[in-house]
């Protein structure tokens, strides 16, 4: 979705707060090393606009930092991020 219905549906649910105030874009992930998404995601609950590539990202650099995480898609091309 877009950025600010991300960040709007996030703030419903509970998890975009004054810690975690805004959510990140695909094409933003795209622009990041591996380093700088580990620490992005230590600061942000939401992405929004994500690839199926930016999600298995997100994934690894959630693990990488000894996280879990949760994730939703709409296809098929979204089952890769699961493994």
């Amino acid at each position: 979705d877009h950025k600010d219905t991300a960040v709007a549906i996030g703030h419903m649910l509970g998890i975009v707060d004054e810690t975690y105030s805004d959510a990140l874009t695909g094409p933003e992930l795209d622009a990041m090393s591996d380093g700088d998404l580990r620490k992005a995601v230590l600061t942000h609950n939401v992405f929004a606009r994500a690839s199926p590539q930016n999600k298995i990202r997100i994934v690894k650099a959630l693990q990488a930092e000894g996280q879990i995480s949760g994730m939703t898609g709409d296809g098929v091309n979204d089952a890769p991020a699961l493994r």
